[in-house]
């Protein structure tokens, strides 16, 4: 993963993982995720991430053996604190898998991008001194 990527993608990514795992072999399985953001994705029925339209398509092609059972994170549960120790571990040394960059990145990315190029235009252009003396940098929001 990208450090740009969320703990959300990451749950998703798990869930995902599993479910694929469960289905090459036929095997029936419960996945305990601790994210409620990410069974509420998969609960929706809008849903515009391409990311979590693949989870919910192998969720769905697994639908009679992968079931998912939300569990309240850092409760003290075991098995939940021991995924929570190996999910650490996996990050620092584990495979490298490819995920997107959620919309929120991509747009922060972009705007302080515009936002830089637009400063330096204002700070750099002969045009609107007037302007320019009450304001030392152009701000715009949106």
């Amino acid at each position: 993963m990208n450090s740009f990527n969320s703990v959300f993608q990451a749950e998703l990514a798990a869930i995902n993982f599993a479910a694929g795992w469960a289905l090459e072999r036929n095997v029936k399985i419960k996945v305990f995720p601790d994210s409620k953001s990410s069974i509420e994705a998969i609960r929706s029925p809008k849903v515009k991430s391409n990311f979590v339209l693949s989870v919910k398509d192998n969720l769905y092609n697994g639908k009679d053996i992968v079931s998912l059972v939300w569990v309240k994170a850092h409760a003290g549960n075991p098995g939940n604190e021991l995924a929570d120790h190996f999910a650490k571990i996996a990050s620092s040394c584990g495979a490298d898998i490819s995920i997107p960059a959620p919309y929120s990145y991509v747009k922060r990315v972009c705007k302080e991008f515009l936002m830089n190029k637009w400063n330096l235009y204002w700070k750099n252009s002969t045009t609107a001194n007037v302007q320019k003396k009450f304001f030392r940098q152009q701000i715009w929001t949106y």
